[in-house]
């Protein structure tokens, strides 16, 4: 079976989190043409501890890891027509999870969370916000039981950040390629009224951007309440059905430097819909803006061509 140029990384540890992660990406990847990395990682333990494991011990998990990544994957592929490959690594997650994504140049990292702290240790808190932080691909975390395949309807919702531009390409592409609707949401900030709000006038011309390129869109703004906006946002995108959330972290000076501000964390953290987050991608001196983070699918530098 010839090798796919975009990869997909799904960190997988066989609980049943990271088990319904795989049927999502299953239909991603099907979609894309994609080859999935499966990738297993053994936690470094603390130096104390390895003084006294032998090697023995770590050739045993590995080899019983392999076992059953190899059974999961030919079984995946079997049935799916998709290359399946894994991977299995030591370290710390996190670090091991940029390092291979980074290493095939992965088009998209799909992690599943889990609600309380088994598996990876903590896959909420520390792991998640590293990978989401620093990754240089978009990030897909699949936290609820049960998902659609596919890609019908994208919640996006918006703010008077400079990234908008970034997040409606990225909802464009993404709607091209699944044939979606993207739904816009936001929340007035003060007592100003929707028709004379920034935020507003930024979302009817984004709208008109999405409509131009042969995307469904919509527009919802919700006044501002005591209601958390996250909350808002993904009762919005329950109400709708939608199967996707896509959000962006906040960008620093430094390319590596970004924080996942407080709307996103929830977001992250309480969604049972599935949630995209992109990192910002900025210019540096010397080397061109990663071009999946605007195009993740390709579909534009296609239309160039024709």
């Amino acid at each position: 079976m010839s090798e796919r140029k975009n990869k997909i990384i799904l960190p997988l540890d066989f609980h049943e989190q990271s088990m319904i992660a795989l049927n999502q990406t299953r239909s991603i990847a099907k979609f894309m043409n994609a080859e999935i990395i499966i990738l297993y990682i053994i936690e470094s333990t603390d130096l104390i501890s390895a003084m006294f494991r032998k090697n023995e011990q770590d050739r045993i998990i590995r080899d019983e890891v392999k076992k059953k990544l190899e059974v999961l994957a030919a079984a995946t592929s079997e049935k799916f027509g998709l290359p399946v490959s894994i991977r299995i690594e030591k370290g710390k997650v996190y670090e091991q999870i940029l390092m291979v994504a980074e290493e095939v140049n992965a088009r998209f990292i799909i992690m599943g969370k889990n609600d309380v702290d088994e598996g990876f240790k903590k896959f909420i808190g520390s792991n998640t916000t590293h990978v989401i932080s620093r990754a240089r691909c978009p990030v897909i975390t699949i936290k609820g039981k049960e998902h659609n395949l596919g890609v019908k309807n994208i919640v996006l919702p918006l703010d008077l950040t400079k990234k908008t531009r970034e997040k409606v390409f990225n909802a464009i592409s993404f709607g091209l390629h699944y044939n979606s609707a993207i739904w816009m949401v936001s929340v007035l900030t003060g007592g100003i009224s929707m028709m004379r709000s920034r935020i507003y006038a930024k979302m009817k011309r984004a709208k008109s951007m999405i409509e131009e390129n042969g995307v469904p869109c919509n527009i919802k703004l919700f006044k501002k309440t005591d209601i958390p906006d996250y909350e808002l946002v993904i009762k919005y995108a329950l109400d709708i059905d939608a199967d996707l959330i896509m959000i962006m972290t906040h960008q620093e000076s430094n390319w590596r430097d970004h924080y996942i501000g407080t709307f996103a964390h929830e977001i992250i953290n309480r969604s049972d819909i599935p949630v995209m987050t992109m990192t910002p991608s900025i210019p540096v001196k010397g080397r061109k803006v990663v071009k999946t983070f605007v195009d993740p699918f390709g579909i534009f530098g296609k239309k160039n061509k024709s």
